[in-house]
């Protein structure tokens, strides 16, 4: 019998027992129910941070005396928050675990949100919106791992690709709570200085489920398989005790696993024999040659072609995206002054201009109910292209959502009332986010594992620079000129579709072994790289 037989028995006696093993004898229960329920809770505030704007901004607009330029900085502000943060937390992780890292970001993110709350001034709210796009980096990037590393091998793949459902439906629950708290008829002075009205509410909610969240991690445990990574197997073994006590309700000393094997555990890094200096060191180190390797052939083609892909999908998704509420907003307005008339988008803008709106910072209802059918469209249109993606081609979600979501969004321009305005624009929303869900597991399919977290980092980092252009765009150009950036989302998404179809299909079979090339050799993957879908679209 070999070595390797030995460590991989059960440890009905002292042998070693390898960690997926050991995780599988801790059943599969309510630890694993709650700690799901943490890690979904977290992924709606990741997506709350990113839709936000599109509630609170409108209805703060008179309020705050906001132009439509100052609207898209704000929204610029975001992503260049995120953008920061893109390969920062994961590496943070790391060096200092997933709890640590989620537990200070949640917090942290709460005291911004609370700062942004009592806000009154422009630059106030930028550098806040900053910091929340920054820090909402960091559950947008280890969540998934951290739940991830909770899961049994046979669940792990299906539960975090049906954690990414989370999001999407963030986008059905954002409207929601606005349609029960922004009409309301609140407006109280506190002293000379804070004024309570709806979307201030609206913020304190979502800064309060922070709060939870944060305090909630502190009751949940660190990664097991990360302190194993470690070299911290006491540590990892009494987790994974805990964990069966609650899974089976039976007694610690009944779990049968004595030891855990750890195969890098001759590391002197991941032994823990070095500070968190040095194991950051180590890992920008690492990342650096991952890096340099997606710019070097066999590559280099993938990673220009996926990074101008998630570029033209997050241009539209998050640009005209964010602004689709906005467009609601004018076309109410004007069926309050026009009555049975029909009026063009270009029209609809300079008359926006030319009116002096009377300042009211509730949100309209029947503008709720649009962004809750197009959440629900959003939602469903997830769900169905999700059953039907193990029975295509990897390119053909995303080819055929970007298409739709491009001639959409083409077609906003010839639009002529709310209505017509609501079905484009739940088709492009539809589209838009199902091909950003899809497009991350495109990039996992076609890079090797060992580069896999680094190259999907890169893309989403294009991806946020393609939003923060487009809020830029729209933002400048929306009130005077706004044929510009809905002809710029369109013609961005139509060319991202186009890319989709020159996806090499078989390229993990052409290629190279995915478990080995990283800068041109042979690496050992240790057990504290974060999994390859670290970074969640969006976030």
């Amino acid at each position: 019998m070999g070595a390797s037989d030995i460590h991989r028995k059960s440890a009905s006696a002292e042998e070693s027992v390898e960690f997926d093993e050991a995780l599988v004898l801790t059943g599969y229960g309510r630890f694993h129910f709650e700690s799901l329920a943490a890690c979904a809770l977290g992924i709606v505030i990741v997506g709350f941070q990113n839709g936000i704007t599109s509630y609170i901004f409108p209805a703060a607009q008179c309020e705050l005396d906001l132009a439509s330029s100052q609207l898209g900085f704000l929204n610029v502000a975001f992503l260049v928050g995120g953008m920061c943060s893109c390969f920062f937390w994961g590496s943070l992780a790391d060096a200092l675990g997933r709890k640590y890292v989620l537990i200070t970001s949640l917090l942290l993110d709460c005291v911004v949100m609370i700062v942004l709350t009592v806000s009154n001034h422009v630059m106030c709210l930028t550098i806040c919106r900053f910091l929340n796009g920054f820090f909402a980096g960091a559950p947008g990037s280890v969540l998934l791992s951290y739940l991830g590393e909770f899961q049994p091998p046979k669940l792990r793949s299906g539960i975090i690709c049906g954690a990414g459902l989370f999001f999407t439906s963030s986008w059905l629950l954002l409207p929601i709570l606005a349609w029960f708290i922004l009409p309301l008829n609140i407006h109280i002075t506190i002293g000379s200085w804070f004024i309570i009205t709806p979307w201030r509410l609206y913020l304190i909610f979502v800064a309060i489920q922070e709060g939870v969240l944060g305090l909630w991690f502190l009751r949940l445990p660190e990664s097991p398989k990360y302190l194993l990574a470690i070299g911290k197997k006491k540590e990892a073994l009494d987790i994974l005790r805990k964990m069966f006590v609650l899974n089976k309700g039976k007694s610690p000393e009944e779990y049968p696993v004595k030891s855990l094997y750890c195969p890098s555990a001759n590391n002197d890094v991941l032994a823990g024999k070095v500070g968190c200096i040095g194991k950051a060191s180590r890992i920008l180190r690492d990342m650096s040659a991952q890096m340099k390797s997606l710019f070097k052939t066999p590559l280099l083609f993938i990673t220009i072609l996926s990074c101008t892909i998630m570029f033209t999908n997050m241009f539209g998704a998050f640009g005209l995206g964010l602004w689709l509420p906005e467009l609601f907003i004018r076309f109410k307005q004007y069926a309050v002054l026009h009555p049975n008339e029909t009026v063009t988008l270009d029209k609809l803008a300079l008359l926006s201009v030319a009116t002096n709106k009377t300042c009211d910072s509730t949100f309209d209802l029947s503008v709720i109910q649009n962004t809750v059918v197009m959440g629900l469209t959003s939602l469903v249109t997830s769900v169905f292209c999700g059953y039907i993606s193990t029975k295509v081609s990897i390119k053909t979600i995303p080819f055929v959502c970007m298409l739709l979501g491009g001639l959409a969004s083409a077609s906003i321009y010839w639009l002529r009332s709310a209505t017509q305005n609501l079905i484009v624009a739940s088709v492009f929303q539809a589209t838009m986010i199902v091909a950003n869900m899809s497009l991350s597991g495109v990039v996992v399919e076609l890079f090797p594992t060992s580069v896999g977290a680094t190259a999907i980092c890169l893309a989403m980092f294009m991806g946020r620079m393609g939003a923060m252009t487009s809020n830029m765009v729209f933002g400048l150009l929306m009130d005077e000129h706004c044929e510009i950036p809905i002809f710029a989302v369109a013609v961005n998404v139509l060319l991202g579709a186009l890319l989709c179809w020159v996806i090499p299909v078989n390229q993990s079979e052409e290629k190279i072994d995915k478990n080995s090339y990283v800068a041109g050799k042979t690496v050992e993957i240790s057990l504290v790289t974060l999994p390859k879908n670290e970074c969640n679209p969006g976030a």
